[in-house]
């Protein structure tokens, strides 16, 4: 005969997912709603070849790509990052070129950019919950609209 302990007694909404569904195309299997996760940046792709950090000291690139993280970091949700910044699809063959590059399939992860000042863009792709850097665009020279 089972005991009547508290953890075999489940309360409230604290239920298992037992209907996992897809809520987006960048999503993983889950029921949480991208859009709604907190955003964040990574640099695990970042590509330096193009510009570097060491770049941006010239102009003002280097405190406009500050003010774009503290803004950025404080945004609470993807909704708004994508509207605040302008979010555009980066679909040109380059874009598309390093995405294979990093093992990533461009028709189920999409590369796009963020305006980070009038001229000044990154280019990177959403994937496991963050934005992933990969390209520094201060004079906006990829994927020129």
């Amino acid at each position: 005969m089972s005991k009547n302990f508290p953890h075999n007694n489940p309360k409230g909404n604290n239920l298992p997912l037992s209907n996992p569904k897809i809520t987006d195309k960048h999503s993983k299997l889950t029921n949480v709603v991208i859009k709604d996760k907190k955003p964040s940046v990574s640099l695990k792709y970042i590509d330096l070849g193009f510009y570097s950090f060491h770049d941006l000291r010239d102009s003002n690139n280097l405190k406009q790509f500050d003010a774009f993280l503290t803004k950025f970091n404080k945004t609470p949700n993807w909704e708004t990052i994508y509207r605040d910044f302008q979010r555009s699809a980066s679909d040109d063959s380059d874009s598309i070129k390093k995405m294979k590059s990093m093992g990533f399939d461009p028709k189920e992860t999409e590369m796009f950019h963020l305006r980070v000042s009038q001229k000044f863009r990154v280019h990177g792709f959403y994937y496991d919950g963050r934005f992933k850097l990969v390209w520094l665009d201060p004079n906006h020279e990829i994927h020129k609209e």
